[in-house]
């Protein structure tokens, strides 16, 4: 792919760099879950004409040689004409005037057809969201990640300062120590967010379809929350309900069994077809049009058929076809049910991860604030070694808290999105 190979060259020797939708369309071109989209638009399309192709007339042909000595045993043998070859072929077509299977298969394949399109849709859309979610999940692990990296080295400005105070006797050795073991934690979780920064890349790689053996580094800057608003928490858990692309599916399932379940009782009507049949036999084999109209027999009519005959296969039809409508009606509405708490509890983590980032991003100025003065008291000798720490120690903590409410913000109004079946993907930073 072009484009890879362009960023590949701009990048470090090892590492791809990627916005939010430089990662969209990168999946979009290379996610296995691409190939599944084009798949469901290919069946709706194919399904869509076998239900049509049900109402088209029916051609059939054959062609044969064969040897008819039907009754030359009865004959003198001085009348015997011996063995008798010639060629047939036979030409039928059959046009339905009547068939409740095939109106109950076109509905069904109209149905069906909307149904694939749907899943089509609900695979596009989930794989944006996959993509958003572990996009900015190695985001979040980035900036975690550099966050730990200032603190290692906060923490090793610290040592060499108290280091230097202690070679002229304004630090004593339990300052030392405290120093060292802050460096320690410091370097702890630094290591836990490699880890953390290499195995969110390798996810989103995954979903994303890179087999490339580069390293992600994500460049996206997010410096407000997501811009998705939530006005009405009714209105918006009502137009989940009418547009989630699974919601649909399971009432297209459930047509397509009311469908099958009326087709099945119909089958007690008779079928009725019109068909036109032109048989031909000769000793050679027909060269052309001419030859085959001149040695052919042609009959024509209507016919109709009763499957109400075979009693016991009716019977059965229509109760596996109930059971089936009854499965998919309770299915539909399990799926509603569980599709409200979901939304629900979505709408309702969009409303926490708002909240949490404003009392995030006012925590992290409290504690900017308080580190500067904790700062300028130290070096005053107001406030000790161990203080000063101890405050260190909580603006970190208060940093990576904001990172992850900030980044929980659009990965909350992802999935959202996703339950509205979005599948262009929402971009809503800065």
């Amino acid at each position: 792919m072009l484009y890879l190979l362009l960023a590949l060259v701009a990048a470090a020797p090892d590492t791809l760099e990627l916005s939010l939708d430089d990662a969209l369309r990168v999946a979009m071109a290379r996610s296995p879950a691409r190939t599944e989209v084009s798949v469901s638009r290919t069946q709706s399309a194919s399904t869509l004409a076998r239900g049509i192709a049900g109402l088209l007339p029916t051609v059939t042909g054959s062609v044969g040689y064969a040897r008819s000595d039907a009754g030359q045993g009865m004959l003198p043998e001085s009348l015997r004409t011996g063995e008798d070859w010639s060629w047939t072929g036979t030409l039928t077509v059959n046009q339905v005037v009547f068939d409740p299977s095939v109106f109950a298969g076109l509905a069904s394949g109209v149905i069906y057809s909307d149904y694939y399109a749907t899943d089509a849709r609900d695979k596009q859309a989930r794989l944006v969201f996959d993509v958003t979610s572990d996009y900015l999940g190695l985001l979040k692990a980035d900036l975690l990640r550099s966050a730990a990296a200032k603190a290692v080295a906060r923490a090793e400005e610290n040592l060499g300062l108290v280091s230097e105070k202690q070679k002229l006797g304004a630090a004593s050795r339990i300052d030392v120590m405290r120093s060292q073991v802050q460096k320690s934690q410091a370097d702890i979780e630094l290591l836990t967010s490699d880890k953390a920064l290499a195995v969110a890349s390798e996810r989103f790689k995954s979903t994303a379809g890179v087999e490339d053996a580069v390293f992600i580094r994500p460049t996206e800057q997010l410096t407000e929350p997501s811009g998705f608003e939530i006005s009405d928490p009714d209105s918006l858990l009502a137009e989940i309900d009418r547009r989630n692309p699974g919601a649909r599916l399971l009432e297209k399932s459930r047509s397509v069994a009311s469908w099958n379940t009326a087709a099945a009782i119909g089958k007690a009507l008779p079928s009725v077809s019109a068909y036109w049949t032109s048989s031909y036999s000769d000793s050679v084999f027909p060269s052309g049009i001419g030859q085959w109209d001149d040695h052919d027999a042609v009959t024509y009519g209507i016919q109709a058929r009763f499957p109400l005959l075979d009693l016991k296969s009716y019977v059965l039809g229509i109760v596996d076809a109930t059971n089936e409508s009854r499965r998919a009606r309770a299915l539909a509405r399990r799926t509603a049910l569980q599709l409200r708490a979901t939304a629900t509890a979505s709408v309702l983590g969009y409303t926490e991860s708002r909240q949490r980032f404003d009392y995030a991003s006012s925590n992290l100025e409290l504690n900017r604030e308080l580190y500067e003065l904790a700062t300028e008291q130290h070096r005053l000798g107001s406030i000790s070694l161990l203080d000063l720490l101890s405050v260190e120690t909580t603006l970190a903590s208060a940093e990576a808290s904001y990172i992850a409410a900030l980044c929980d913000t659009y990965i909350q109004a992802a999935q959202v999105g996703y339950l509205l079946g979005e599948a262009e993907g929402r971009k809503e930073t800065e």
